[in-house]
């Protein structure tokens, strides 16, 4: 199984680790009341089930890796696909980038590569994955 498909491709990079996170959404509905106690009312949206990755580069890969690097950083109007551990299996969904890093390892001054450390890349589901019962 790969662990990560982004756009239906799976990249010759190193999947070094996987953080799987969820957020249930509530709309402006919710809230305290004002009864005895302040009980919360809730108005829940959906569960939105993203995920942060962290990618190495194979060596002798690194333009694999810059070629995801570039992909992931480029807005785009529409999310993109992917397919990603979760539980037993995957999950795929529509997602965007919310955020990305990387950092640098050193330059070779003879060659002029750049050779860079881990890159860690936060997927954020366009919509709900999980509606309310």
């Amino acid at each position: 199984m790969d662990c990560v498909k982004i756009a239906g491709r799976v990249y010759d990079v190193i999947v070094e680790s996987i953080t799987e996170s969820f957020d249930i959404t509530h709309s402006e509905n919710a809230g305290r009341t004002i009864s005895p106690g302040a009980r919360m009312s809730l108005a829940p949206l959906g569960t939105f089930i993203g995920h942060e990755v962290t990618f190495r580069r194979v060596p002798g890969k690194e333009s694999e890796y810059d070629e995801l690097y570039t992909k992931l950083y480029q807005p785009r109007y529409n999310g993109i696909d992917i397919e990603i551990a979760h539980n037993q299996s995957t999950i795929a969904y529509e997602a965007y980038v919310s955020a990305g890093r990387r950092s640098l390892l050193r330059r070779d001054e003879k060659t002029g590569k750049t050779y860079w450390g881990e890159m860690t890349i936060k997927f954020t589901p366009m919509e709900a994955q999980v509606l309310p019962l």
